[in-house]
């Protein structure tokens, strides 16, 4: 489960839209946006944290205009549709930040070994031993 920002639909008056959308009369009273979990189709305040299904809500155009989710019964599909989308392509970015983390750790473990060995041969054992030592801790933390 995933949420993403909730974009206002196309009025079927005015013909316009908005990037967001706001929670009307929002009992916290909260000014926060709208997000919309594209698998479940459902729709949640951020601030009083209420949820309900895409196809019953209701929207409020600047222009005065109040219309149900049924007439804009394909606006929400696509917004779905592109929703869905982005939360694919942040999940999977999200999965090549933890990769390339975990490479870059890998990376630097087998540097700092190839250091502490290399510090051993001139420094004597005990020397390499506590930089060895210091480095696993490094590493634990």
């Amino acid at each position: 489960m995933a949420w993403v920002e909730f974009p206002f639909p196309e009025c079927p008056a005015c013909f316009r839209s908005w990037s967001s959308s706001r929670h009307r009369d929002c009992p916290a009273g909260g000014e926060r946006l709208l997000e919309i979990d594209p698998d479940a189709a459902e729709v949640r305040c951020a601030s009083c944290r209420s949820a309900w299904g895409v196809g019953s809500t209701r929207f409020f155009c600047a222009c005065g205009r109040r219309f149900e989710a049924t007439e804009v019964d394909a606006a929400l599909r696509e917004i779905i549709r592109v929703a869905s989308l982005l939360t694919e392509m942040l999940v999977e970015r999200a999965r090549d930040l933890a990769e390339i983390r975990r490479a870059g750790e890998v990376s630097f473990l087998a540097w700092a070994d190839g250091f502490a060995r290399r510090l051993a041969g001139s420094l004597g054992a005990l020397a390499g031993r506590v930089v060895g030592g210091l480095l696993r801790e490094l590493d634990e933390t």
